[in-house]
């Protein structure tokens, strides 16, 4: 956006400064539609062209008969460019400046974010920093809502990385297109809802402008190749789901029943043989893999490649096993003996057959301590075992979830599924950010019925990166339905009714 915009406003021929009241109006007009019977503002001014934008809100206030105040946190002589214009626009009609110590905070009052825009650079500085904490404090302790211009103050638009202090909008009004780090990790508590206002060169943007980041929402999630009418569970896949180490069922067996949710033909576990009957209870549709000689975790079980694996795996075994079309490794795995054994089997199983494979859990722990890569797996990390995937902390995945998912995706090969508010899907090459999901989703299991649901999309979908973008869409989209029932209290399993219905929703046939 910093590079371009002026370039699209001067092809759309608009000149900047109509950009900064088209920008201030609407921003004006969210307002006035979000709280009707407000009719009093605060306007934070900073000292670029966003506060330029606040003027305009103000001046706009001002006409309309509100009560306005506005606090700038440079001299009035500072301003430069658009700025200043809008800046003598405002003290043409009458405009005038408080300061912190002296503002009126009524009831029903909105406070105006125009301090910090896209520009900033590095921490945010210690005059900024205060009155960002105390603006946040008093709208807390007063419920006074907060709507950002462009960008909550304090938030790198890249990265979503808070910069030491973050204005927490309950609204945020951004410009011509949305910046990618309001959409994923920490942004999401401080932007609020977020509202896009094009400034009429939004589709001219689009149009000359390659996006960094695409969103994935109802338009753009990729369509399922639909069952035809001859279809039977042979043609409709087979998913073989390992996991399940002791007092781990519930694990697999959330993974392996999301699979069948998500329209896998077949779907078999392989879990610790003390697990199996937890597993298979109330799910008769789930087939049970042995490997060993009748148990699953024999002392004489190689963890080497697979051709040293022979003795896991008799005859009736392998003709199964042959007709596996995708591979689910992880959920309730383990990192001990049965872990590594499995994991190793597994490995072995997709590099020699080329059998696309999904990554999750433990699974992804015992892979960070290996030099694998496939170009046919997807790796579905959150942010612990990201940081364990790169050998870095958690802050550092945190700090910028864009670069941490690239750099997962060219070193592992793949595609990679950055988990969390705002999940990231990454080739390497193009990155995704999923808009659907709720924060009822922060219970266990969750996760193990993502890694099925992709299990069951790479069958319908022609590749591994389409397959991710659908199925992190179809996981939050079931939990938005699942949470109309409340957000506290979700269960993982609950997300299987809704499932079932948007998988039926989303093939080439509707």
């Amino acid at each position: 956006m910093a590079t371009n915009e002026r370039a699209i406003a001067k092809l759309a021929a608009i000149e900047m400064y109509q950009l900064m009241e088209l920008a201030g109006a609407a921003a004006f007009a969210l307002l006035r539609q979000r709280w009707s019977k407000t009719t009093s503002i605060v306007v934070l001014c900073g000292s670029g062209n966003n506060a330029g934008d606040g003027f305009v809100v103000a001046r706009l206030a001002i006409e309309h008969g509100f009560k306005v105040q506005v606090l700038a946190l440079t001299d009035i002589e500072n301003y430069q460019g658009n700025a200043d214009i809008a800046l003598q626009k405002y003290v043409e009609c009458g405009g005038h400046f408080s300061q912190l110590s002296t503002l009126e905070l009524d009831h029903d009052l909105v406070i105006v974010d125009a301090l910090l825009g896209t520009g900033i650079v590095g921490s945010v500085r210690a005059n900024y920093g205060e009155v960002i904490e105390q603006i946040n404090a008093v709208a807390t302790s007063q419920k006074l809502p907060i709507i950002s211009v462009d960008l909550p103050s304090g938030l790198d638009a890249n990265t979503g990385n808070p910069l030491g202090h973050c204005i927490k909008a309950d609204v945020t009004v951004t410009f011509i297109a949305i910046k990618q780090g309001m959409l994923t990790g920490q942004a999401k508590q401080y932007c609020g809802d977020i509202f896009l206002a094009g400034l009429k060169i939004d589709k001219l943007f689009a149009e000359n402008i390659a996006a960094d980041s695409l969103i994935i929402n109802n338009n753009s999630c990729p369509k399922l190749i639909a069952r035809n009418s001859c279809s039977h569970k042979g043609s409709s896949g087979f998913v073989y789901a390992i996991g399940g180490d002791k007092s781990m069922a519930g694990a697999i067996r959330l993974s392996a029943e999301a699979a069948l949710r998500a329209g896998a033909g077949l779907v078999a576990v392989t879990c610790h043989q003390e697990n199996q009957l937890l597993v298979a209870a109330n799910r008769p549709e789930l087939m049970l893999l042995t490997l060993g000689q009748g148990t699953i975790a024999q002392e004489s079980i190689e963890t080497s490649a697979l051709n040293q694996n022979t003795n896991m795996i008799n005859q009736d075994l392998e003709a199964k096993i042959a007709k596996v079309d995708v591979l689910v490794l992880g959920p309730g795995l383990g990192t001990g003996r049965y872990g590594q054994q499995h994991f190793d089997f597994a490995i072995a199983l997709h590099e020699q057959r080329n059998i696309p494979m999904v990554v999750d859990a433990d699974g992804l722990n015992l892979l960070a301590q290996t030099d694998h890569r496939s170009d046919n797996w997807i790796l579905t990390p959150h942010s612990g075992e990201a940081a364990r995937l790169l050998n870095v902390s958690v802050k550092d995945i945190e700090f910028d979830r864009f670069s941490a998912v690239k750099k997962i995706a060219l070193r592992y090969g793949g595609v990679c599924v950055l988990k969390g508010p705002g999940t990231i899907v990454s080739n390497g090459v193009q990155t995704n950010i999923n808009t659907s999901g709720n924060e009822g989703m922060a219970v266990g299991g969750m996760g193990d019925v993502l890694s099925g649901i992709l299990g069951a999309l790479i069958l319908q979908l022609n590749n591994n990166f389409d397959a991710a973008c659908c199925a992190v869409f179809i996981h939050g989209k079931a939990a938005d339905i699942a949470a109309e029932n409340g957000i506290k209290g979700m269960l993982a399993s609950d997300l299987f009714g809704p499932l079932r219905f948007l998988v039926n929703q989303i093939d080439e046939k509707k």
